[in-house]
């Protein structure tokens, strides 16, 4: 089973960028290396969705573009402190 890679944006606490743990193509290869983004974690290509991010609409832009990219916003939930 392959995984995502998930990069997070240095100056934007919302953007996160996603590539396949086995791809060395150069676009992947340049999200790796940029200095604007620092790797997060991994989540494994199982499948099914996970919190912030959908695993088919990844390999769709990952497919086209060579990477995907994504935002992720968290706001607390009324009357949670």
């Amino acid at each position: 089973m392959d995984a995502f890679d998930i990069f997070h944006s240095l100056h934007n606490p919302t953007h996160y960028v996603a590539v396949l743990a086995s791809d060395r193509s150069e676009n992947a290869e340049g999200v790796r290396s940029s200095q604007n983004l620092a790797h997060l974690t991994d989540i494994p290509d199982d499948g099914r969705p996970h919190l912030g991010f959908d695993p088919a609409e990844a390999k769709a832009a990952i497919a086209e573009h060579g990477f995907y990219a994504f935002a992720v916003t968290v706001e607390p939930r009324d009357g949670i402190d």
